[in-house]
């Protein structure tokens, strides 16, 4: 099988925008990985309570009056979209199969999280394998066991975490086909057939096209952003009339 060099694939697909983006160098000593072969519950634990006091400063709150289901579900839509986000444009625009399990975070840094990864070759595979891909390594592989994680943390319904990881699909190919219109296509399509598997069947789906041509996400399940004073309602809610 061939392979390339991932450093001028994450420069590439990091272009789009800082969704995509991993920092090229690798991931230095101390940096954790957010996976979970095993998902170690502190580190999960903690970013979840950064996110909540993010949330808290947001709405103007204490961090304790924002419910923790809603920081869980807050970051781990984050956390699909960050990794699902390079996963999917390496394989549509490259070729490329990176491994989001590989990808490291700096515990030790305030403010959004930043990637790094430590694969340096990626095997390439054919469009029509992307898909397959994406489903073993992000969406029943890394997503399902922080879905876990979450899970024995706290409550929160596995629907709902199914449905972040559908909205983060969703939202990832947006970008993806909105920056790159050649591999638009290609991107809505491998949307489609995720959506159409188990792991994320019934969580929401395709209602149309905007006046850009792109496609227009649902989901039948919501983030619980609403819940915050003041912050309304995401664009594909189900709440939505």
């Amino acid at each position: 099988m061939a392979r390339v060099r991932v450093r001028p694939v994450l420069a590439d697909v990091g272009r789009i925008n800082m969704l995509f983006r991993l920092e090229e160098e690798p991931p230095a000593r101390g940096w954790d990985a957010l996976d979970g072969g095993g998902a170690a519950r502190t580190p999960i634990a903690r970013e979840v309570d950064r996110v909540r006091a993010q949330l808290a400063a947001m709405s103007h709150q204490d961090p304790e009056d924002v419910e923790w289901r809603v920081a869980a579900s807050i970051f781990h839509q984050g956390l699909a979209t960050r990794l699902l986000s390079p996963v999917v444009a390496a394989g549509l625009c490259h070729g490329a199969l990176l491994d989001a399990a590989r990808f490291h975070y700096d515990p030790g840094r305030e403010g959004p999280v930043v990637l790094r990864t430590a694969q340096e070759y990626a095997a390439t595979a054919p469009e029509e394998a992307v898909a397959d891909w994406v489903e073993e390594t992000v969406v029943t592989g890394v997503m399902e066991r922080v879905a876990g994680v979450l899970r024995r943390i706290g409550t929160v319904a596995p629907g709902l975490l199914r449905g972040n990881t559908a909205a983060a699909l969703a939202g990832s190919v947006r970008a993806l086909g909105a920056d790159r219109p050649g591999v638009r296509p290609a991107a809505e399509a491998l949307a489609c057939t995720l959506l159409e598997r188990p792991a994320l069947a019934g969580t929401g789906g395709y209602t149309g096209v905007d006046d850009q041509g792109l496609a227009v996400f649902r989901r039948t399940t919501c983030c619980l952003y609403y819940r915050l004073p003041g912050h309304g309602m995401c664009g594909d809610c189900a709440l939505r009339p």
